[in-house]
């Protein structure tokens, strides 16, 4: 991760992009949602807390804390004042919540009898309220050369609470809350903060309940411009936090990885939030015994100077920026972030991340416009770039969160933009190596998206099978791989086989919905249909596009044996479908003739070619006789049965030619064989030339 953000680094300072980043100690505050509100806390000047409210959810994202897993300001966490576990206590205060019982302020202070602050939260607040506000303090005066400012007045507020903070600010606390209720106040606020419902099994001092985020703000705040709780004064305090001078450090004559001289700043690595997680730019931790081989301990294994470390963190929040996101970062899950970077940066940069997609499986009907929009854009704008601006090389990697602490980079790979242009081109011809499918046109799948179409398994009813744990056979960057021509022959084959395994059921299923050329029955059904025809042209693509890269091109295969199999499975399943629909009135069986034998195709096929003809024999004969009736009927048209039956005797004639005695198809077959079955067929005739033969004819004959 270092490696490849010292890059960048360099070509932010050669552009004269100087990107002034957060200091790393002043982090975000946690995400604010419904169930987990931010409450910002006034004081008065009299040093009293005299109200609070729920702080917006979108300003909450860009205020920040100061401080440590030690403490934090004037931001931090606190927990309910007090521990309800008696069941009928516990039944009334639902009752509160929700209306169905009027506030009696007697009553409720009749519950507020066990302290929910104990040991550990009590320190951890009483930090917060003074060691780490007075550290602020000096940063700030050490700058601010005595002028006045809504952070140092908070701070003085703040320290005017007794020597034991945690006492007077929860006694002042809980006057505010009763206040508000006597009031009909915020009622679900106050609740939450003054009631905790614990677990009579558990120990109180194991039994604290979720924090609540506060944020600690000044009631006269308009002399200022702005309350402590804004964008401003947020972008204000870090100004400080980084103008901060650090302590005289000892130099030892040493030089860092990158030949910066070298002073240890003796403090871990800094951190940056990123969209969904945490990364820290390196882990040193003295525990594993790893580092004792060599005897390079912590920094020393690979020394870091504290410059090289602000340039570091400075150019992933660079990357990382939320403006950025499509050009320079995607998001692959939660948990992994692909980021991309050109040698240089025009004024107008191509939207290089774009083109790998995500792995959301949104709008994707319309996956295919969008990707080769995307691709056409991309190519447009980079051709758009001046010859002196246009980069050598492109930087990809991906980062991905292994556990808690720890993050590290599992895919980096330098390319050209010409290599990438190539590349997308590329997809696109590989993923319409397949003919026209029965339900629809090629839909185009990024290639994040490739590793969920390949893990995902079906079951025969068209669900997904996976359980909580997503099976993951196929990483998200090996998709990336795939576009970038980077995969081994034996991995593309490897993926082919799962895929093969995977979306043979849903492929069945689907294929016998369809070829019945009915409507169904309700409108869930319809969307469960709709969706798994979706993911089903997604699964051709993605069949195509790996028999492309293996040099099995559809002019070739779409006469091979599978691809000819697969095709009389689907003229044998349509004719069938006809015959239910006239003779049996829409009673159609589980599985139609050729669905029933898809299975068996797949690893005997001439043992299902076999079975198929004894079983379509009746079928073919009541289609001689039909063709005649002359019926225009939609969906039961005489002419129908005519037109299968050239059909049938097209492929038979064609498979005639080339059939051998192959006991199984390999996995190539097997997904021509797949394809075959779900491939439209050739459009009708205007005029189909039907002469009458006597009842003994027979295909082919």
């Amino acid at each position: 991760m270092i490696n490849e953000l010292h890059g960048l680094a360099i070509i932010l300072k050669d552009k004269g992009i100087s990107y002034k980043g957060w200091h790393r100690k002043y982090k975000l505050i946690p995400k604010v949602t419904g169930r987990a509100p931010c409450i910002r806390i006034w004081i008065a000047p009299s040093g009293a807390i005299c109200n609070y409210e729920s702080v917006n959810a979108e300003l909450a994202k860009s205020l920040r804390k100061y401080g440590n897993n030690q403490g934090t300001f004037p931001a931090f966490n606190i927990v309910p004042l007090y521990r309800i576990t008696d069941e009928s206590l516990i039944s009334d205060l639902e009752k509160l919540k929700k209306g169905k019982e009027k506030l009696d302020l007697e009553k409720i202070r009749s519950w507020c009898k066990e302290d929910n602050w104990q040991g550990r939260i009590i320190n951890k607040i009483n930090r917060c309220l003074t060691d780490i506000p007075r550290n602020l303090l000096k940063i700030i005066k050490a700058s601010e050369q005595n002028q006045d400012d809504i952070i140092s007045e908070l701070i003085h507020l703040i320290l005017n609470f007794s020597k034991e903070p945690s006492v007077s600010f929860r006694k002042s606390l809980e006057s505010c809350v009763f206040s508000k209720l006597k009031n009909h106040e915020d009622i679900d606020i106050s609740l939450s903060l003054l009631f905790h419902i614990g677990d009579a099994q558990k120990k109180p001092e194991e039994d604290l309940g979720t924090s609540l985020s506060v944020i600690l703000d000044v009631q006269n705040w308009k002399r200022y411009g702005y309350p402590v709780a804004s964008i401003h004064t947020t972008a204000w305090l870090n100004d400080k936090l980084l103008a901060e001078v650090p302590p005289n450090l000892d130099f030892n004559g040493g030089k860092d990885a990158f030949g910066t001289m070298f002073v240890n700043p003796n403090e871990p690595m800094p951190g940056v939030k990123l969209s969904g997680f945490e990364v820290i730019l390196r882990s040193m931790f003295n525990g594993q015994p790893c580092q004792y081989r060599y005897e390079k301990i912590d920094d020393d294994s690979y020394p870091i100077a504290a410059e090289n470390r602000s340039l570091i963190k400075k150019s992933l929040e660079w990357i990382a920026d939320s403006e950025r996101e499509g050009i320079t970062w995607r998001k692959v899950d939660k948990n992994e972030i692909v980021f991309v970077y050109p040698s240089k940066l025009p004024k107008v940069p191509p939207k290089f991340a774009s083109i790998f997609g995500s792995n959301s499986t949104n709008n994707s009907a319309h996956m295919e416009s969008r990707f080769e929009k995307i691709a056409e854009e991309f190519i447009k704008t980079f051709n758009g770039i001046p010859t002196k601006e246009k980069p050598g090389s492109i930087r990809i990697f991906t980062i991905r969160k292994i556990d808690k602490a720890r993050s590290k980079i599992i895919f980096s790979y330098n390319t050209t933009p010409e290599e990438l242009v190539l590349a997308a081109e590329s997809w696109a011809r590989g993923c319409h190596n397949i003919p026209i499918a029965e339900f629809g046109e090629c839909i185009i799948p990024f290639p994040l998206q490739i590793a969920r179409i390949v893990n995902n398994i079906w079951k025969r009813n068209g669900e997904v099978a996976q359980g909580k744990n997503s099976v993951e056979r196929m990483k998200y960057y090996q998709g990336m791989e795939l576009l970038l021509d980077i995969l081994k022959k034996s991995t593309i084959k490897n993926f082919l086989h799962i895929l093969l395994n995977n979306s043979s059921g849903l492929l069945n299923h689907v294929g016998n919905w369809v070829h019945r050329c009915t409507e169904c029955n309700d409108k869930k059904n319809e969307k469960n249909l709709l969706g798994q025809k979706q993911e089903s042209a997604l699964i051709l693509s993605v069949f195509g596009l790996l028999l492309y890269k293996c040099n099995e091109r559809k002019e070739s295969y779409m006469e091979s044996m599978a691809y000819l199999v697969g095709q009389l499975l689907h003229i044998s399943d349509e004719l069938h479908a006809l015959y239910c629909k006239v003779v049996r009135n829409d009673d159609f069986p589980p599985q139609l003739a050729g669905s029933a034998l898809f299975v068996t195709a797949g690893e005997t096929p001439n043992l299902a070619i076999s079975q198929l003809s004894v079983r379509m024999t009746p079928y073919i004969a009541w289609s001689k006789q039909y063709r005649y009736k002359n019926i225009e009927e939609k969906g039961i048209e005489s002419w129908r049965a005519g037109w299968y039956l050239n059909l049938f005797e097209m492929t038979a004639n064609g498979l005639a030619q080339i059939i051998s005695e192959v006991i199984r198809f390999n996995d190539f077959e097997k997904a021509q064989l797949f394809i075959g079955y779900l491939a439209s067929f050739p459009k009708r005739e205007t005029t189909i030339e039907t002469t009458k033969t006597n009842e003994n004819d027979t295909i082919g004959g």
